[in-house]
């Protein structure tokens, strides 16, 4: 059975909202200038500030601690109580806002540099509840076939989450490990280019066949489509 995503759209990025057995659970959060946004869509799945509402916001998952996905982590976990999460090689980005360096390998990765680096630094930071590791079984949070997949290179504390439906498919939520805008493509930004072709190899060995890829920036993509991303 495929979970039930909520796809929330902040014009060049991305967050997702799952349907766990215990309330909702909050991939990325967007940039703090679409909170509005953010807000109206959690209101929209029935979740209210204080846990009012008929369901709970219960985690938010971080991809990694990039200002345009861990931007809100702070408000919902003050408004809505929900607890953060992100890799532990994460961690210390998001609690000072400080990026590690990275080369830019396209036109578009300058460009969106200049964008992010509009936003003050100082509005993203926000103290880890929980640590995430390679491999993690997210089933206490009611989120029994989800795991954690760490892929580090665009950031060392990169992660996607896997959710298996048991029957050849699911959903694999990519943040930046990869992107489509005009194609299924890799991230224009990169820490450590090693460990990020490492991890590009590995994830084509752990995507099951029918998988759906939910990228952080750009439209959802068939998981074959690996096959054509040039490392």
């Amino acid at each position: 059975m495929r979970t039930t995503t909520h796809r929330i759209e902040f014009g060049f990025v991305n967050a997702f909202l799952l349907a766990s057995e215990k309330g909702f659970v909050l991939i990325d959060t967007g940039l703090p200038s679409h909170r509005k946004t953010l807000r109206s869509a959690l209101e929209g799945a029935g979740c209210r500030p204080g846990n009012l509402g008929l369901v709970v916001l219960t985690h938010v998952v971080l991809t990694h601690a990039d200002i345009d996905h861990a931007g809100n982590a702070a408000w919902l976990r003050e408004t809505y109580g929900a607890e953060v999460a992100v890799h532990a090689l994460d961690a210390p980005q998001l609690e000072t806002g400080i990026a590690p360096p990275r080369t830019l390998r396209s036109r578009l990765g300058r460009l969106l540099t200049g964008l992010r680096d509009l936003v003050p630094r100082r509005a993203v930071t926000c103290p880890a509840d929980l640590l995430l590791a390679d491999g993690q079984d997210l089933g206490a949070w009611g989120l029994p076939a989800a795991k954690v997949i760490h892929l580090p290179g665009h950031n060392p504390g990169a992660l996607g989450l896997l959710v298996e439906d048991g029957k050849g498919g699911g959903d694999f939520f990519a943040g930046d490990v990869l992107a489509n805008f005009r194609r299924p493509s890799t991230s224009p930004f990169i820490h450590d280019l090693a460990a990020y072709r490492a991890s590009l190899g590995r994830l084509r060995g752990l995507l099951p066949e029918g998988a759906l890829v939910h990228p952080g920036h750009g439209q959802d993509f068939p998981a074959s489509a690996l096959k054509t991303i040039e490392l």
